[in-house]
């Protein structure tokens, strides 16, 4: 683990290396919710080049986030994973990740923050809409919505 890259109240981001989801089943669980409550199946993997973090309150490891530079396009960064551990929900941590993520990206000169939701996760398509974000048109990368803050950016 290294130090913390981003933080926003009480929620703090850190690298993570060599992450294991066999380890971490509540983590698993929330991936897996990502995709479709319920889902019980194999976990498609992340891109070899996704940066992966895990998210921390009081301590505890309560979630973990994946990004991709330049996608869908140069100068924008996907977040393609925010998962929080079904035990943590409820107190806006997803919500001050992504605010944590995006002020820290805004810094280091990312010009477009966009993320992406499975069409099966209807839970994570309203949350992104909730937070601020609205749909982009068609991106040829999977079968998801893609969003951006306030517009198709």
């Amino acid at each position: 683990m290294s130090g913390v890259w981003a933080r926003f109240e009480d929620v703090s981001i850190v690298g993570a290396r060599q992450f294991e989801i066999a380890a971490h089943p509540s983590l698993r669980q929330a991936i897996a919710d990502g995709i479709e409550r319920g889902f019980d199946g194999e976990l498609p993997s992340l891109p070899d080049e996704a940066e992966v973090y895990l998210l921390r309150a009081g301590g505890e490891d309560i979630g973990l986030t994946a990004l991709v530079r330049d996608c869908p396009d140069p100068g924008s960064v996907a977040v393609v994973a925010l998962a929080i551990d079904p035990d943590a929900r409820g107190n806006a941590f997803a919500t001050k990740a992504l605010l944590a993520l995006e002020r820290r990206l805004r810094r280091d000169g990312v010009e477009r923050v966009v993320t992406r939701v499975p069409r099966t996760n209807g839970r994570g398509l309203y949350f992104m809409l909730r937070v601020g974000y609205t749909p982009l048109p068609p991106v040829s990368v999977g079968d998801a919505t893609w969003f951006t803050r306030g517009g198709s950016g």
